[in-house]
């Protein structure tokens, strides 16, 4: 149909141009000195139209000529581009399915026909890794070395990143803080930078560091509250051990710490050995209470028994104790916590049977030979040797 009506337009124009040719009857005079040339308007018309239609074609062919090493250039470099890619997603393949040695190999012939500076960032990048996966740090250096000259802006914090993470899984520590150093300048509150810092700082044993990046990743939400309160816990058990402190500094930093950290019985304990070793074990039996009453710890109650308190203080510690045993009967542990608070005092018969509670529910080799060292003193000593043995027996065989 769109034929048809082409075909009745073109003639429906011959005939109008057949038409206007015969009834213009006008001649156009063209005066060049000495020459004077007249000829008819309609050849005029066609030769004008003749003389424009050879103009553009001719202008046409010298802009097509001139633009043709241009064209030439673009096309080999989208050639360039394409085969680039083609390697990069090649490397890529290779490097997940754990071939490093040709994902290396096809990243850096990527990276030979990359111009862009996010190509030279990913091809870069991806062969370093992949010399790193083959613990080959000489050359995964020289890619970073390479990377440094070449990229600039944003591509330099995947750079510090990356080298920030290699560095410190190769334990380079000096080198993973200088990374991490470029990375946090570039953008201070990139939680990834800050996790890798806390790796560091947990490496190089910096206690107040950690405890300084697991507030600012809680607070970012970055790290769950179980994985903080665990890493939290850990320095300040290295902070406590690594720095020698006098019984009111120590005081001083257990005021510090929050209502959580108050209760998690490894610093607790690691508290009370601190008071016990600076003499002072009515603030480690108060710091003990304070910690049961908000939560029960089985290894708290055991050290809660071992406490050397004058006379009047084991009074109160044995009546605290027994009110314990009302809602926890079955516990051992408070079971030879008693026995030992009865011992202590000379409550011989009170201390057997706190004793022998404990093991009726487990048998542990403390209590055997807690109750082995009292029928000693009662000089019942053919069952202590009895159970001095049973003591033994389970702990060689723990």
């Amino acid at each position: 149909m769109k034929i048809l009506i082409w075909l009745v337009a073109l003639f429906a124009l011959a005939v109008g141009v057949t038409l206007f040719a015969q009834l213009n009857t006008g001649y156009a005079l063209l005066f060049v000195p000495p020459w004077r040339i007249e000829i008819s308007i309609n050849v005029f018309i066609l030769l004008v139209v003749l003389t424009v239609v050879i103009v553009y074609a001719i202008t046409r062919v010298v802009a097509e000529l001139g633009g043709l090493p241009t064209r030439v250039r673009k096309y080999r470099e989208r050639q360039r581009l394409d085969a680039s890619i083609k390697l990069e997603r090649e490397a890529r393949i290779a490097f997940f399915e754990g071939r490093y040695q040709r994902a290396e190999r096809l990243a850096a012939e990527a990276l030979a026909l990359s111009t862009a500076q996010e190509a030279i960032a990913v091809n870069g990048l991806l062969a370093a890794r992949a010399a790193h996966a083959m613990r080959d740090f000489a050359r995964r250096d020289k890619h970073f070395a390479d990377l440094k000259q070449k990229l600039g802006g944003p591509q330099k914090l995947a750079l510090a990143m990356n080298m920030a993470e290699l560095y410190l899984d190769e334990r380079r520590y000096a080198d993973a803080d200088v990374a991490i150093a470029e990375a946090r300048a570039i953008s201070p509150k990139l939680t990834a930078a800050m996790r890798l810092e806390l790796r560091l700082r947990q490496r190089e044993d910096d206690p107040q560091a950690v405890l300084q990046l697991v507030d600012q990743l809680s607070r970012s939400e970055a790290l769950d509250a179980a994985q903080a309160s665990r890493i939290r816990i850990q320095a300040q058990l290295s902070l406590l051990a690594s720095v020698p402190m006098s019984l009111a500094e120590l005081k001083v930093w257990w005021s510090k710490l929050s209502a959580d950290d108050k209760q998690a019985p490894a610093i607790v304990l690691a508290m009370v050995d601190q008071l016990v070793a600076h003499d002072a074990p009515e603030d480690a039996r108060r710091i003990i209470e304070e910690a049961l009453a908000l939560q029960w710890s089985p290894e708290l109650v055991e050290r809660y028994g071992r406490l050397h308190l004058p006379a009047e203080a084991r009074v109160q510690q044995l009546q605290l104790a027994e009110t314990w045993l009302h809602t926890r009967p079955n516990d051992y542990q408070l079971l030879l916590t008693l026995g030992r608070l009865c011992h202590a005092r000379s409550l011989w018969g009170k201390a057997q049977n706190y004793l022998e509670a404990c093991l009726a529910v487990e048998k542990t080799a403390l209590a055997h030979a807690e109750l082995a060292s009292l029928l000693e003193q009662l000089d019942r000593h053919e069952e202590a040797a009895r159970h001095y043995r049973a003591s033994l027996e389970l702990a060689l065989g723990r």
